[in-house]
């Protein structure tokens, strides 16, 4: 099954149920709060149904939200009325081609080590965004979260249960954006059975 027909079988059971780390979503969400300028022009790739995006759109001059599900974005516009912020816009679209810019921030938020192509991705973020340009992103380290789980995401993928996801430590997430031109502004590890690292990373 491919990464697109998983997240549309996924999605009705992924808009319904809650985040399972608040503290940590509230945590890097705030800290993006901070991050994001007025004059940003942001793009979310992986955005999901949209939630993030509909907390941070409010502050930044435009805000497109993508992701590789149709069924996802579906679900984000619908969340869409008269009282939402009217720079924000979804797409369906694969993180692999990116709209056309200008993007002066790009998140991805816990889809890193969703991606197949994940150098090629990071590279393409790189070539997209200015000197001086923020990719923020919050990744799963699986190779330093509990020992099972490696071992129980094949399996679960061979049934159609579970994506593609990429076996990662924190040094070898920081390695990759290192080796793609990127420098680490700031680091944050939130613990968990799969940790995950935030990171925000800056195109000299």
């Amino acid at each position: 099954m491919d990464n697109e027909t998983f997240w549309d079988k996924a999605a009705p059971k992924y808009a319904k149920d809650p985040i399972s780390d608040m503290d940590g979503y509230n945590q890097t969400l705030d800290r993006m709060r901070v991050l994001l300028k007025s004059h940003h022009k942001v793009l979310e790739i992986g955005c999901g149904t949209g939630s993030t995006a509909l907390q941070l759109a409010n502050g930044v001059s435009r805000y497109i939200g993508t992701d590789i599900s149709p069924q996802m974005i579906a679900i984000a516009q619908s969340k869409l009325d008269a009282t939402s912020p009217a720079q924000l816009s979804f797409a369906a679209q694969d993180a692999a081609r990116l709209p056309e810019g200008p993007h002066d921030v790009i998140l991805a938020l816990n889809l890193l080590h969703l991606l197949p192509d994940l150098e090629t991705v990071l590279q393409q973020i790189y070539d997209a965004l200015p000197s001086g340009g923020l990719l923020i992103a919050k990744t799963g380290l699986l190779k330093d979260g509990l020992w099972l789980i490696p071992l129980i995401i094949p399996l679960l993928k061979a049934i159609g249960k579970a994506p593609y996801v990429r076996k990662l430590s924190a040094v070898e997430m920081l390695d990759l954006l290192k080796e793609t031109g990127f420098v680490i502004d700031e680091q944050l590890t939130q613990a968990g059975v799969v940790p995950r690292i935030f990171t925000v990373a800056r195109k000299p």
